[in-house]
């Protein structure tokens, strides 16, 4: 850290190896391009443009505030994480992008339900129930699966037309006064000054490293291996697949992005990815055995054996806090949910529109209030907490899968995230009495999590003691009809 002579601001130097994104498959897709061609004051100077850095930008843009977006990579972008959950469709609303339209234009398909299918089970269907639908949730009960590559580059044209100039390049350091952000500098040497700032930056967390802002880190490190398989919908709704066995869980996903393709991935346990390394298998091979296990792939990997493997690795996690004076996080720079939830993009979605609302209501005043920024935090790390915490507690663990069964499991698991969405989406809560109670419901869907784990732990116990006691039992049965 260095200290400028006479002005009281520092200088952060942020070290960046890259964006930690999820790579995919190249998209072909033009557009025009706007660059900055000075470094004058903007309104909101937002690093990244990802999903939350994006919708930001068209929310901000919209209510007249002059935007900057500064990101590394030009578009197109081709990105992983297709599935959204059901609160999406009313945010995709807000944001001009109507499901039925994403649908008619080939971008998107329906998810109308999450088909399970372990080895050994019979094949088991979530989705929302009707009641959800009406008073008082009003909760949409079919959302989508996107293509990801066309879908952030439908935002990025509507950012780009309502007026946000965008910067190819990539931040360097901020100048920081008074946890005020104050201006940021990019790799090539150009300095940006700004009213607001938004980290949209994805797990790179740009400014949340720069801030030192530490995070809460949930399960284990996991390996993503992914694909696309040209091939139209097996199901209109997401199926992951599974082995109930493991003591912590792997996953198969298959999620129809367009008429016409399918996401398939694979999420294993670094520590298990690792071993599998050491046997000699590459990820083709690793992600090419997992499929075989499961009769949908058998043909798929038969009819396409030059499917193309990409892979990354990750640990889920949520900043300790997501916001101060003039600044956001948004998106993953705040937290990271598992991709198991299907609720990276909501997040990313709500926190833009809640970052936007903020900036609209304190722009006048440069500052936000104490109120302000307890319930953007409250909001922000509450969810990302409620998602990881309850997935890796019901889901990946053992306990409650080993115990009631793969099927319980995951209504254990959606009871929390359904109602919990559904109240959030209709209520949006901002106000004391709804802070108050959304914090009790959090808390209420902990205990439910932590509940059922114990009792799954109980009923384990209880089956390994009767088996070792099984023995003796006999024996005393025995003697019994002896005498």
């Amino acid at each position: 850290m260095t200290q400028r002579e006479g002005d009281g601001v520092s200088s952060f130097p942020v070290v960046q190896s890259g964006r930690d994104d999820l790579p995919g498959p190249p998209v072909e897709l033009e557009a025009p391009i706007v660059e900055a061609t000075t470094t004058s004051e903007y309104d909101v100077a937002i690093v990244g443009a990802g999903l939350g850095g994006l919708a930001a930008s068209i929310l901000l843009q919209r209510a007249g505030l002059r935007v900057l977006c500064i990101e590394p990579e030009r578009f197109p972008h081709a990105r992983v994480g297709e599935s959204l959950d059901w609160s999406s469709p009313r945010l995709l609303q807000a944001l001009g992008l109507p499901r039925d339209q994403l649908i008619d234009e080939k971008i998107a398909t329906y998810k109308r339900n999450i088909r399970l299918e372990i080895i050994g089970d019979p094949v088991f269907y979530g989705e929302p129930q009707e009641w959800m639908n009406k008073d008082p949730f009003q909760f949409e009960i079919k959302t989508i699966h996107v293509d990801r590559g066309m879908f952030d580059q439908k935002l990025f044209e509507m950012a780009q037309s309502l007026g946000t100039t965008f910067v190819w390049d990539r931040v360097s350091s901020f100048e920081i006064a008074d946890k005020r952000v104050v201006a940021c500098q990019t790799a090539s040497k150009k300095r940006f000054t700004a009213s607001w700032f938004i980290d949209g930056s994805g797990r790179a967390r740009v400014l949340a490293k720069a801030l030192h802002i530490p995070k809460v880190e949930y399960g284990r490190r996991k390996v993503c291996l992914w694909t696309y398989f040209k091939v139209p919908p097996h199901n209109e709704g997401t199926t992951f697949y599974g082995d109930d066995t493991a003591e912590y869980l792997r996953w198969v996903w298959e999620i129809p992005i367009t008429p016409f393709e399918t996401s398939v991935g694979y999420v294993l346990s670094a520590d298990n990815m690792k071993e599998l390394r050491r046997e000699g298998k590459d990820v083709k091979s690793v992600m090419h055995d997992e499929l075989a296990k499961y009769s949908r792939f058998k043909t798929l990997l038969a009819e396409q054996p030059d499917f193309q493997v990409s892979t990354c690795s990750y640990l889920t996690y949520v900043s300790k806090y997501a916001c101060d004076s003039n600044w956001f996080l948004v998106g993953e720079s705040a937290s990271f949910p598992d991709p198991l939830t299907s609720n990276g993009v909501t997040a990313a979605f709500r926190h833009a529109r809640e970052a936007a609302r903020y900036i609209q209501e304190a722009f006048e005043q440069g500052s936000l209030t104490k109120r302000q920024r307890y319930v953007y935090n409250a909001n922000v790390t509450r969810f990302g907490r409620g998602f990881n915490h309850g997935i890796e507690t019901v889901v990946y663990n053992w306990p409650v899968r080993i115990a009631f069964g793969s099927a319980n499991m995951i209504t254990i698991y959606t009871l929390f995230a359904f109602t919990i969405n559904a109240l959030y989406t209709r209520f949006q809560p901002h106000g004391r009495p709804s802070m108050v109670i959304f914090g009790f419901l959090f808390a209420i869907g902990h205990a439910w999590m932590d509940g059922w784990s114990l009792m799954g732990r109980m009923v384990c116990g209880a089956r390994k003691l009767f088996k070792r006691q099984q023995p003796l039992l006999k024996s005393a049965a025995s003697s019994l009809k002896k005498q």
